[in-house]
């Protein structure tokens, strides 16, 4: 037979075999968060630059749209103003074909973190029976949840922004016909004024996620402090149990002392009036 230390569990390990299986996972967990986040930040980044330096869609700028346009028709036969249009549709091309890469691996490393917390750390906290561990893995999905809001959020973003840059590009290649046309110039300064609402929302909701994660790593913190405190409390059982002793002696003291002091209140009665 086993020590009570070391006695098997009903899960068929030891506590100490099921404290090294979850540190395992533990570090293993700890690396997709870090690389999620990394992969998240790199895509929001890629999103702002795909959001913020796109212009008008991919073309001419607000104001001067079409008269940047007339210019562009007027020289296309010596090709000066194709060279940046066309640069600039390289580097659209080469920011989506990025875009999509990132996409597929935060979806990747979002799904095995997914399977890893809920198949394996999980039910290796149960087995471990403390509770610091089951705190970690709630952090563990807590982070999860972040990290996936905010990659939707800015995946909403950019496929708005694609559907925008498309509608554009095919209003800049069916003008360059007889002149300008009044509906598509109204349409035009109504997206300009959404662009600019929408980049001054997105700076708002930027200082905002600033908070959240401040606030996030001082939950966590404290998270870890209680942690500690659990763990100390574990590490010395008998502390309460020395704690009650001396009360309990303490309350037979005083039960003593007020024997004594009522014995000596009678004696005296008795001797002055007996």
């Amino acid at each position: 037979m086993h020590g009570s230390g070391n006695a098997p569990s009903s899960y068929g390990m030891t506590p100490e075999q099921a404290s090294r299986e979850f540190d395992s996972l533990r570090r293993e967990a700890t690396k997709l968060e870090r690389h999620l986040e990394d992969r998240v930040a790199r895509y929001q980044q890629l999103a702002q630059r795909l959001t913020v330096g796109d212009g008008n869609g991919g073309g001419p700028s607000d104001g001067d749209a079409y008269s940047q346009r007339t210019s562009l028709l007027d020289h296309a036969e010596t090709g000066t103003a194709r060279a940046p249009y066309s640069d600039k549709k390289k580097d659209t091309r080469s920011i989506d074909a990025e875009e999509a890469l990132l996409s597929k691996d935060i979806h990747r490393t979002m799904s095995t973190m997914t399977e890893l917390i809920n198949t394996k750390m999980a039910p290796a906290a149960e087995r471990t029976g403390r509770s610091q561990h089951s705190l970690l893995v709630k952090r563990y999905r807590e982070i999860l949840f972040d990290c996936g809001a905010d990659f939707n959020k800015t995946s909403a973003a950019v496929a708005r922004r694609r559907e925008a840059r498309e509608l554009f590009r095919g209003a800049h290649a069916g003008a360059g016909g007889e002149g300008a046309d009044p509906a598509m110039e109204q349409l035009l300064r109504e997206r300009n004024a959404i662009d600019n609402s929408m980049k001054s929302a997105a700076g708002v909701l930027n200082q905002a996620a600033t908070v959240r994660s401040d606030l996030r790593t001082q939950g966590a913190s404290l998270r870890g402090a209680t942690g500690t405190m659990a763990t100390i409390a574990g590490n010395i059982p008998g502390l309460n149990g020395l704690i009650d002793k001396i009360r309990k002696k303490r309350q037979q003291d005083d039960r003593v002392v007020s024997g004594v002091v009522a014995a000596c209140i009678l004696f005296t009665l008795w001797y002055l009036f007996g």
